[in-house]
């Protein structure tokens, strides 16, 4: 074998490599509808970085891939399993109760000026995610905590989102 097609196939069996990497590492995904808006719009193609066994742990405000029921979603990291709802906005263990979901949490008495009163947390391998438009989102105050396990990456990078040209 002469020395260039010597080169020419470690060059390829590089490229190879280098590609299986990456499809193994990412995945890329498109938004669909608008629960993430203004951040990520319908349409817009992202860019994941699939979850595995030597993936750092998640941490709150990223913007995941979640596989909930038969769909595929988009939204963004509240809660980490251990923490309180709390009742910040939006007032996620209000919902909680109000929904029906206060079981899937996991519920502790404490003393408040008012009394005993139940806080509930976020149970250990769960976490709560909401989508960035709250008006239109369906997130975990319609369907409570996200095992952990069904995270399927973490958003890294996205193009900008598609614009439209407006005619008259």
């Amino acid at each position: 074998m002469s020395p260039s097609t010597r080169r020419q196939v470690v060059f390829v069996a590089v490229f190879l490599v280098i590609v299986l990497l990456f499809m193994l590492t990412f995945r890329l995904s498109i938004v669909d509808g608008d629960s993430m808006l203004p951040t990520y719009h319908s349409g817009q193609i992202v860019l994941v970085w699939r979850r595995g066994p030597f993936c750092p742990p998640l941490r709150r405000n990223e913007v995941v891939l979640v596989r909930q029921a038969r769909e595929v979603i988009i939204k963004r990291i509240a809660r980490l399993p251990g923490e309180p709802l709390g009742h910040s906005f939006p007032d996620l263990q209000a919902l909680a109760f109000r929904n029906g979901l206060a079981d899937y949490y996991e519920q502790h008495i404490v003393q408040t000026s008012h009394g005993p009163q139940v806080e509930l947390t976020v149970p250990k391998g769960y976490i709560v995610v909401l989508g960035d438009n709250l008006a239109v989102s369906e997130d975990s105050r319609v369907f409570g905590p996200v095992p952990e396990k069904d995270v399927l990456g973490v958003v890294v990078n996205s193009p900008p989102p598609p614009y439209t040209s407006i005619r008259p």
